[in-house]
């Protein structure tokens, strides 16, 4: 059975891709890996982190993100229940190393280009440069329908 993987961070771009990935995962009859990385960030990691937060609280908060993201698609279609999985680390390297010998490897893109997105770095570009499976990249405003998952739309064709 083929593998779709799917990044999801809780934002509505990313919602935008888990729909699309459902999609196109009923669509193929494949079995769909969502995932979710998150990381502490620097203050967590600095002396007074402590006070800060504490990682388990961001681990749960991790965790209901990914959760959150499920619930809010219809699955129904799909032909056996979503994986999810949780990864502490960057984005794009839990991305391309969940996608590993599957079929796609899907993300939202938030429209964030030109010099911010190279000051700020970008997992979409980082998983289409590295990645070894197709990518698609799903735009802003982008509606969601069988028809496009199939190909029949604005982003039937995956970016590579």
């Amino acid at each position: 059975m083929e593998k779709i993987v799917v990044g999801v961070d809780g934002s509505q771009p990313a919602q935008r891709g888990l729909e699309w990935a459902v999609a196109q995962a009923s669509v193929r009859g494949a079995r769909l890996v969502v995932v979710h990385a998150w990381q502490p960030s620097a203050a967590v990691m600095s002396p007074y982190g402590a006070t800060l937060a504490d990682p388990v609280s961001l681990a749960d908060t991790a965790r209901a993100i990914l959760a959150d993201s499920v619930a809010s698609v219809d699955t129904t279609s799909l032909a056996i229940v979503p994986e999810l999985r949780l990864v502490q680390g960057p984005a794009a390297p839990a991305l391309i190393d969940a996608a590993r010998g599957g079929a796609l490897l899907v993300v939202g893109s938030r429209g964030r280009g030109g010099f911010a997105g190279l000051l700020l770095g970008s997992v979409s570009q980082q998983i289409a440069q590295h990645a070894t499976v197709p990518v698609v990249i799903v735009p802003p405003g982008t509606t969601n329908s069988r028809a496009e998952a199939a190909g029949g739309g604005r982003v039937g064709a995956p970016h590579r």
